[in-house]
């Protein structure tokens, strides 16, 4: 499955004018951060302040390869740290991932389960309000977290901790942004049709629609080649 690959490239070309992968990839701490283990409420007054709030870009991504990632495994900012911003801006966290498989359903199963991830991931300090049906993701960062030096690079090894125990991951990228001469809304075009994407192989693969002419996702699967041959391919196995 190739769906992806595009994108992956459209992103990285973005990241490569806010700097090289090399300046922006952050070393691992010994420490770790503490998990809260479930949802936790940040109140306003306890917060110091929101990334992707008050109607800015706060957006997530996860996408897939099984081809090779261009950038080495690791956690990478492209901005200023936690503890570097002092108020409310823009804000984005993406997921790249090579899997060492070939077969396109088993692909499809294996990026559910790397995307399930943020779900379960919950730093002390640190409250995303994830939306299941976009790619928004605000974040709100407290007081006392920030007063014990969290970090994205805290964040990020949670992220890496639960990717390391999925089989079939090759390589894992984590990115975070919040360099605010970046180009947001770019990425969200580029999120947005991932999504579109998503969602046909949602159908395709749970059997949702096999009825193109009454689908909604028509229009991408006809744009998608690859879309189309999975979309026919599935239809015929159920004949």
């Amino acid at each position: 499955m190739k769906l992806f690959d595009e994108m992956i490239i459209l992103i990285l070309e973005q990241l490569n004018q806010l700097a090289a992968a090399e300046q922006a990839r952050l070393e691992p701490s010994a420490e770790a951060w503490t998990d809260v283990g479930e949802h936790h409420m940040i109140l306003a007054r306890e917060t110091a302040y929101e990334l992707g709030g008050n109607n800015m870009p706060g957006l997530s991504g996860c996408l897939c390869t099984a081809r090779p990632l261009l950038l080495p495994e690791g956690i990478y900012l492209y901005g200023e740290d936690l503890t570097q911003i002092t108020a409310n801006r823009p804000y984005a966290r993406l997921v790249l991932a090579e899997l060492g498989v070939s077969d396109d359903e088993a692909l499809y199963r294996k990026f559910r389960e790397i995307d399930y991830v943020r779900y379960h991931i919950h730093p002390e300090g640190y409250m995303a309000r994830i939306s299941p049906v976009s790619q928004r993701e605000p974040v709100r960062v407290g007081k006392k977290a920030l007063e014990k030096h969290i970090s994205f690079r805290d964040v990020g090894q949670m992220y890496m901790e639960r990717y390391h125990n999925i089989s079939g991951i090759k390589n894992v990228n984590v990115i975070f942004i919040t360099h605010t001469n970046f180009d947001y809304r770019v990425l969200e075009q580029t999120l947005g049709r991932s999504e579109q994407m998503i969602l046909s192989l949602n159908h395709i693969f749970t059997g949702l629609s096999m009825d193109c002419e009454t689908c909604s996702l028509k229009a991408v699967c006809d744009e998608v080649e690859e879309l189309r041959a999975l979309h026919f391919g599935q239809k015929n196995n159920v004949h």
